[in-house]
This record gives C-alpha cells, sequence and structure tokens, in this order.
C-alpha cells in the first residue's frame, strides 16, 4: 500500500484499538441471585472484544465467499486464566496483519467483484452502484445498516479513489473493501455503531441486530445468515421467544456442529496436544490429531445424532476411533486412517473423560498424573476454585521400582504446605491410575497392581468409586457439574466469566436442563433467551446519554 493510499484509510480504521472496551479482567465468579417472578432483571457485562482466529477466517468465507486462513495469523486467542478463546489486545504488529490480510482479501475479491456489488454499474450507473454496494456490503460487514454519515464517509473515499487516484471502477470499489476490512465496525463485536444504547432500568437491551450477531456467533462463530439479518430488520428478535425459534433453527444447520466441536475441543483444552511431548512409541502429529479428532466426533455425534444427554458425554461406552487410537485402546483389526464408531470395554472406557485426548493432555511425558487429572475434574467439570499453595511446596519422591505413581502422590499430599488443597481434588486423579501418560490402558504400576479406587465429596455428600468409568457415573449425576457445564456454555457465549448479575439466568438454564431430561442442546437453546444473553449491564466508565 503507498503511503498516501494509507493517509487515505487511517480516518476509517482503528488498528491500534485495544481488544476490549470495558473491564479487561474478568470479576471473580460469584454467587447470584434469586430468578423469582419479582426479582429484578439482572445481566452481566458485554465487553467488546475483536474476532477470534476462527470467528475471523468464518466471516471472511461468509461475507467475501473467500475461504481464509488469514485469521490464523493472528496473536493465538488463548488467555491463560480463561478456559476458551479470546482475544487480547491489538498489537502494533497485530494491527500491520491485519492490514496485510485486508489487502490480501480485497485482491482476490476484485476479480470476482460481479458476485459482491448487487447491482450492474453499467446499467445504473458507477456512483449509484457504489452506493449501494456500499450500503448493502457495509450491513453485512458491520453485522447492522450503516447510518447516513458512514455511508456517505464511505462513497468519498469511493470517489478519492476513483477521480484524483485514477482507479478504475473495480479496484475503487476495492479501496472501499480494503477500508471495511480494518474497521473496527468489521473487526469487534459491537453491532450498535454510533446510535445510543437502549437503556432498560439499571441495564441496556441489547437491539435486533446486536441479538442476531450474539446469536450466530455464539452458535456458528460466524457473522448472521440473511434469515437472521431479515429477523432483526423486521424487529423479529424482540422477545424470548423470537429468539429461541432462531436458536433452534440455527442448531439444525451444519454450522452448529463445528462451534459445538470447538467448544469441546476449547473446554478440554485439547489444542494443547500439539505441544506435547511424550516418551511413548507411536506418539506423533497422526495420533495427536486423532486424539483430537476423536473428541471432536464423539461430541457432535452425541449432541446431534445422538440423545444428546450430558449423561450420555460422559458414560458412553463407545467412541470414534482410528488404527492409530485402536492400537492405542489394545483394539486389534482396524486398519482404516478414518474415525469410525466402535464399542469399547465398559470396564476400561467410559465417555470423554477416559478418552485418550483428555488423558494424555493431563498426564504426565512418561507416566500418569493424578494431581493434574483431579485438578482437571475440580476445576473444569465442578467449577470449583483450588485456593493459592500456600508457601513452596516440595515435589513428590522421585519415580522407583516398586513405588506406584499413587504411593508417590499420596505421600506428597502428607506434606503440610500440601496437604489443604490437595485434600481437595487428588482423590478425583487417583480414579484414572489405571491410565498412563498417553491414556493407555494398565493394571501395573511400577511392579505393583493399580488402585484407581477413592472416595471425593460432590454435592455435599461423600462418594466411593473403583474406577474411573465409576468416578464418570458420580460426575455425570451431579448437579454441581451440570451447572458447571451450563456456567461453561455461558462463558464460551460471552467470552467473560460469569458474574452475580448472570445468576438468575443460570437459573432459568438449569430449570429447562432439568425437564428436558440434561439434554445439552437445552441449554444453548435456553441461554439465548436469558436476559444475560438478550441484556446487559453498563460497562465501567460508561456514560450514557
Amino acid at each position: 500500500m503507498s503511503p498516501r493510499m494509507a493517509a487515505l484509510l487511517m480516518p476509517f480504521v482503528a488498528l491500534g484499538c485495544v481488544g476490549v472496551i470495558g473491564d479487561d479482567h474478568d470479576p471473580p465468579p460469584g454467587g447470584h441471585a434469586g430468578a423469582g417472578g419479582d426479582q429484578e432483571l439482572t445481566a452481566g457485562p458485554m465487553p467488546m472484544r475483536r474476532l477470534t482466529r476462527r470467528e475471523y477466517d468464518n466471516t471472511v468465507r461468509d461475507l467475501l465467499g473467500e475461504r481464509s486462513s488469514w485469521g490464523q495469523t493472528l496473536s493465538p486467542d488463548r488467555d491463560p486464566g480463561f478456559s476458551f478463546s479470546r482475544p487480547s489486545v491489538v498489537t502494533t504488529l497485530e494491527a500491520a496483519d491485519l492490514r496485510g490480510a485486508a489487502e490480501a482479501l480485497t485482491a482476490a475479491a476484485i476479480p470476482r467483484l460481479g458476485r459482491l456489488l448487487g447491482c450492474n454499474p453499467t446499467a445504473v450507473g458507477e456512483p449509484a452502484c457504489a452506493r449501494s454496494f456500499i450500503e448493502s456490503f457495509g450491513m453485512r460487514a458491520y453485522r447492522r445498516p450503516l447510518d447516513r454519515a458512514e455511508v456517505d464517509a464511505l462513497v468519498a473515499l469511493y470517489q478519492t479513489g476513483r477521480t484524483p487516484l485514477a482507479l478504475a471502477f473495480p479496484q475503487a470499489v476495492g479501496l472501499v473493501i480494503e477500508t471495511i476490512l480494518q474497521s473496527p465496525g468489521f473487526l469487534y463485536r459491537w453491532e450498535l455503531g454510533p446510535q445510543a444504547p437502549a437503556r432498560e432500568g439499571a441495564l441496556v437491551r441489547l437491539r435486533s441486530y446486536e441479538v442476531a450477531s450474539r446469536l450466530s456467533y455464539f452458535l456458528w462463530s460466524t457473522m448472521p445468515d440473511q434469515a437472521l439479518f431479515d429477523a432483526a430488520a423486521a424487529n423479529a428478535l424482540d422477545t424470548s421467544a423470537q429468539v429461541e425459534q432462531q436458536a433452534r433453527r440455527m442448531l439444525a444447520d451444519p454450522k452448529a456442529r463445528v462451534s459445538l466441536a470447538d467448544f469441546f475441543e476449547e473446554w478440554l483444552k485439547l489444542d494443547e496436544l500439539d505441544e506435547l511431548s511424550k516418551e511413548y512409541a507411536g506418539f506423533n502429529d497422526a495420533l495427536k490429531s486423532a486424539m483430537m479428532q476423536e473428541a471432536r466426533t464423539f461430541a457432535t455425534h452425541v449432541a446431534f445424532d445422538g440423545d444428546g444427554r450430558f449423561g450420555t458425554l460422559l458414560t458412553a461406552p463407545f467412541s470414534f476411533v482410528n488404527n492409530a487410537l485402536a492400537r492405542l485402546y489394545g483394539i486389534t483389526g482396524v486398519r482404516d486412517t478414518t474415525l469410525s464408531r466402535l464399542d469399547l470395554d465398559a470396564g476400561q472406557r467410559s465417555g470423554m473423560l477416559t478418552q485418550a485426548g483428555f488423558l494424555a493432555r493431563t498426564g504426565d511425558p512418561d507416566g500418569s498424573h493424578p494431581v493434574r487429572r483431579g485438578k482437571e475434574i475440580f476445576e473444569g467439570f465442578l467449577c470449583k476454585v483450588v485456593p493459592p499453595p500456600p508457601g513452596e511446596v516440595p515435589p513428590p519422591r522421585p519415580v522407583m521400582p516398586g513405588l506406584t505413581t499413587r504411593q508417590r502422590f499420596e505421600d506428597h499430599a502428607k506434606n503440610e504446605c500440601a496437604a489443604g488443597c490437595h485434600a481437595l481434588f487428588d482423590a478425583f486423579g487417583f480414579a484414572f491410575e489405571h491410565y498412563d501418560g498417553v491414556g493407555r490402558y494398565r493394571t501395573m504400576d511400577s511392579g505393583a497392581r493399580v488402585d484407581s479406587s477413592g472416595r471425593v465429596t460432590i454435592d455435599g455428600a461423600a462418594r466411593s468409586f473403583n474406577d474411573a468409568p465409576g468416578l464418570t457415573r458420580i460426575v455425570a449425576e451431579s448437579e454441581e457439574a451440570r451447572r458447571c457445564f451450563a456456567v461453561h456454555w455461558l462463558r464460551f457465549a460471552f467470552r467473560r466469566l460469569e458474574t452475580e448479575a448472570d445468576g438468575a439466568s443460570i437459573d432459568a438454564v438449569m430449570t429447562r436442563f432439568a425437564r428436558s431430561g440434561h439434554d445439552m442442546r437445552e441449554v444453548l437453546v435456553s441461554l439465548t433467551s436469558t436476559p444475560s444473553f438478550r441484556y446487559r449491564s453498563l460497562n465501567p466508565g460508561e456514560v450514557m446519554p
């Protein structure tokens, strides 16, 4: 891009913006107010964030008809203090990446401009066609109608490209596309635009286009489709019933399968498999990819092709396996490199917590790791908070013949500094001692028989188990685990932690979750009709007119 061109674009773009408007740090998860009919309407905040890597590529695909991997050049969306992907601030380097992506995507779009224009410049005249394109393309890119001033500014940019710069019509329109792709309206999730927020009591009520975008990025990880835009234009996203109707329609679309698989991949942190190194023969990129695909395929099958039950996720004695996974699971006769459904040994495998991906990610490079696995269950599946360690905690005893992993870690938990927190979650991890560092089933450890029995406190009561399948059945029946599952979906949808103001919405989701027999699809649908989905609280420092 020439310096003159860059100067023309700068009034329209905000590449140095931070990735969040509002509080950049999550408030701690809290309690909640009740959900009675006379309860004051409450909802959590809605920080403004840049599109995630996946959202960027998906939005480019649906906006331009261009398969894109430019989103993967952006900084990773991983936030160490948060379970799901969410972008951080936009750095100077990332601003340059976004500019490069806009230039490349525009160059690819210009030869196919006729498919994007929606008008014939020869028939209606170039200026009229350019304005019509700016209004229609801008509405889809910003996920809301542009106001008169925004349209006029982009028309002026087109005219500058057409006359002083002497660009041909396609290139002058391309200048507009390139500008839009670098603008805050495209890059950030804040579809209100220059309109004043709609205040309703102490909350801001989201307008139809904001609700349409919130639906589409939650269930599809991309921009709204035409049906959602039409509903927004007709104010047909004004009631919880209307929003729920759209949510059910969207769940029937194949894009919902991909987004649901993304949720489970991120919840289980399976993207970390790529970086793992294990001292096991056959632990290579092909096996790691199969582990991730197993979890994604299993979750989407249960949700969309199976009974949809939360309990099935945690107790099903089947999975989707290829030849590499079959060898790890001790199954013979599987030669296909693609995944197919197989029944597994119910005494060894019970749902996604006994699948190789979760076990490999939480295992040690050369063995099991009960503390890590137990902490994952305690925090990730029960939403419990582990207190910080009280000072420097000595490591467990080293590996030695005749001393099992469980014995080493039980001895470690007796340490005065470790006892306070390890007593909370170690027992959950001991349930998985039958699995080595990559999830292979074993009966012996360091020459001694594995002991995977234990006793945990869950739902306020002590429960005993003999092994991982026994523990997964307890977790599957737990109200704490079911509520935690719903909370994770709220975090995924809003890319933030829950607050006290979200409590009534979570209660409403839990009521419908229970009525459905704990069908996970009802968690997604019911969440879209809650106050936390359709309203927001004021952001810190936000001044209402």
